[in-house]
């Protein structure tokens, strides 16, 4: 079965949000042995939306559209697919009720049997929306089949959860092929080194077992393998010996996950795992760490809080870094990082603290201490460490990279306690 996605909306396009829809469809097709082939971005116009559905049923059985079905004026996905498929649009008992039942789901009154959400074009089908108020829609053409979900992304998601499966995947006869996609994840080692340098064999020994691919990250990189297979026998004996591969490879020291968990979620899983308190001194991250985690649910299990010392004196009064220490090292120091993690670890009483102060420019910099410098302070039951690293990035770009190596300090201690 190949698939395809079209997703419709000016705001994608200007840069005004992000696509998050193609990530989304992508994820829910590997839980169902599925793949996209392919995904397209057009404008709120009729004339780009038909040009973006005459390609994809060119190449693809099932159509999915993300985007435009609300009920302002720019929201043309209906009318202009309406247009394409050559079908009237006329009003429909059945998406009137659909559409009254995704507003009662919410205690919302509906404006009754005017409203657009009740016309849909010959021969579809109003699909529930159990997140959202518009209805989706599905169709057949020529043998292939469209899916139309709204365009924010929980509602896209809800769609594909609550419809994918019965108005489309049960279309079709099962795959006789399986696959799984595996994801090494590694930290510290540039692209070009992991396999320029560490391993050069490593993209040749797992090429034999899929295709391979290699994505840099913040601070890492996501090294990738897609394996097919005939039955579930076959897929696991070639899992298992990917996994050797790395598990004899050079590059094994730098791999913290296999799996596709982000650091943060997964720092939070394993805390929780070992029952380990942990607490974050931040000033140039201005609480990117202490953000980052707690978007994870579960995270106040152990999680116990933070300090954000932008100014000096709020590293002195709270986190108890000494006046001289500050006077006589610099707040972007070694020194000072140690304290701001030991006075953390003192005023929370977490088993362990991790501390970041840095420059994030563009101003602030020095010869000896230029932007993109930072030190890190992390204390484990009471031992304090210190370590200092430079990094090139824009402010923003800085921050990030300078938050994701305090939590790489982090996962190091929290994998090497009990």
């Amino acid at each position: 079965m190949k698939i395809g996605l079209l997703i419709i909306g000016n705001e994608i396009l200007e840069g005004k949000i992000s696509d998050a829809n193609t990530r989304q469809l992508s994820l829910f097709l590997k839980q169902h042995q599925l793949e996209l082939l392919t995904s397209l971005t057009v404008t709120d116009q009729e004339s780009t939306i038909h040009l973006g559905l005459k390609t994809l049923f060119s190449l693809c059985d099932v159509v999915v559209t993300s985007g435009g079905l609300g009920p302002t004026k720019d929201d043309l996905t209906k009318e202009a697919i309406a247009s394409f498929l050559g079908r009237k649009i006329s009003y429909s008992d059945s998406s009137y009720e659909v559409a009254l039942k995704n507003y009662d789901r919410f205690k919302r009154p509906f404006a009754g049997k005017e409203h657009g959400y009740c016309y849909l074009p010959e021969g579809f089908i109003a699909l529930e929306n159990s997140t959202g108020f518009a209805p989706g829609l599905f169709t057949e053409h020529l043998g292939k089949y469209l899916i139309c979900g709204p365009g924010v992304p929980k509602e896209f998601k809800s769609l594909l959860e609550d419809h994918f499966v019965d108005q489309v995947v049960s279309k079709f006869p099962p795959s006789s092929d399986l696959f799984e996609s595996i994801t090494i994840r590694t930290m510290k080692v540039p692209e070009e080194k992991i396999f320029g340098e560490v391993d050069t064999t490593l993209w040749d020994k797992l090429a034999a077992f899929g295709n391979v691919s290699s994505l840099p990250t913040t601070m890492g990189v996501d090294i990738g393998v897609k394996i097919k297979a005939t039955d579930a026998v076959d897929l696991a004996e070639k899992k298992k010996k990917v996994l050797e591969i790395f598990d004899h490879s050079p590059i094994k020291p730098s791999i913290w996950q296999i799996g596709n968990l982000s650091l943060e979620e997964y720092i939070v899983n394993l805390a929780n795992k070992k029952n380990i308190t942990y607490g974050f001194a931040e000033s140039c991250t201005g609480g990117l760490c202490s953000h980052r985690v707690t978007n994870v649910s579960g995270s106040s299990q152990t999680f116990l809080g933070s300090v954000v010392s932008y100014a000096e004196s709020v590293k002195h009064k709270l986190l108890n870094v000494e006046t001289a220490t500050l006077k006589n090292h610099g707040v972007v120091s070694l020194q000072t990082a140690g304290e701001m993690s030991s006075g953390l670890s003192q005023q929370l009483k977490t088993q362990i603290a991790v501390s970041i102060t840095g420059i994030a420019g563009p101003s602030g910099g020095t010869a000896e201490k230029p932007v993109g410098t930072a030190c890190f302070g992390v204390t484990n039951n009471g031992k304090t460490h210190t370590y200092t690293a430079h990094f090139p990035g824009d402010r923003e770009q800085l921050k990030l990279r300078f938050s994701q190596a305090a939590l790489f300090y982090l996962l190091e201690e929290l994998e090497k306690s009990s």
